[in-house]
């Protein structure tokens, strides 16, 4: 007698597992809301579920869900998106128009420079390096140093290791000039000239010039390194600063006038 209340009960409870396990089935066609073409390629997918599909070459799409309540995304490249809830208990045919959603970027611009530019550039035994690039190249104890970045630089060589005095193309040592903002440098050499008297914070870009010297800054046989030093900061004040293993270093800038002048302390 116990026996017929069960069988009762999986009779009862059975359809209502059949009826959720259901699925039915969602189709339409996406167009232009502008002009009523076909979209191909729309990506159509169900919200918290995972499932998708995409509209094929005539914009048809089609997608079976279990029955009950969704929320349905259609998205298509250059077109707004659109969500639409569907409560599904039955086979539905939905059809959706896609407005376009026009948006106006940035331009971008892409420099490059080719691999023969300083074969074929008129000034080939000129190098620059900006204090950007400086700051990449591996540093002796830690601390970046523009003497030690130029000593890397092709036809250039250091006099001794651990020194900051650099010979180009087999010249001597003595025969290379050093300007800072068009001032020369006579002693270059910092801490037993295992650095340069240099900051690299406050330098904007270096140049080397292997050959053709300026005839403004004669008097040297082998080479001129001209360092430009940054212009100061006009807008706020700012400092950047380090402390190393032998050495540290300090730099303030900040606008003395707005937009007129500035200073820079290192």
């Amino acid at each position: 007698m116990k026996i017929f209340p069960i069988l009762l009960g999986l009779l009862l409870v059975n359809p209502i597992l059949s009826a959720q396990e259901r699925k039915f089935t969602i189709s339409g066609v996406m167009r232009d809301n502008d002009d009523g073409e076909d979209l191909i390629g729309v990506s159509v997918g169900v919200l918290n579920s995972g499932l998708g599909t995409t509209t094929n070459s005539y914009g048809f799409y089609s997608i079976s869900l279990p029955a009950g309540e969704h929320i349905v995304r259609f998205s298509y490249i250059g077109y707004a998106s659109k969500e639409v809830k569907v409560d599904l208990s039955e086979d539905r045919k939905l059809n959706i128009s896609l407005g376009s959603d026009a948006q106006q970027l940035q331009e971008v611009v892409v420099s490059s420079q080719s691999k023969n530019a300083n074969v074929s550039n008129p000034e080939m035994s000129i190098e620059k390096l900006s204090a950007k690039t400086i700051k990449t190249i591996p540093a002796l104890m830690g601390e970046v140093d523009v003497i030690k970045a130029i000593q890397l630089l092709p036809g250039v060589q250091a006099t001794s290791e651990g020194s900051s005095g650099f010979s180009v193309r087999g010249g001597g040592y003595d025969q290379n000039l050093i300007m800072l903002d068009e001032a020369t440098v006579y002693s270059a050499s910092h801490l037993v000239g295992f650095f340069s008297v240099f900051n690299n914070d406050a330098i904007k870009d270096v140049t080397l010039y292997k050959g053709d010297i300026p005839a403004s800054a004669g008097g040297r046989l082998s080479s001129l390194m001209d360092i430009r030093s940054k212009d100061g900061n006009n807008q706020r004040f700012s400092g950047t600063g380090g402390i190393g293993l032998i050495s540290s270093r300090l730099t303030l800038e900040g606008p003395i006038l707005s937009d007129k002048a500035t200073f820079i302390i290192s």
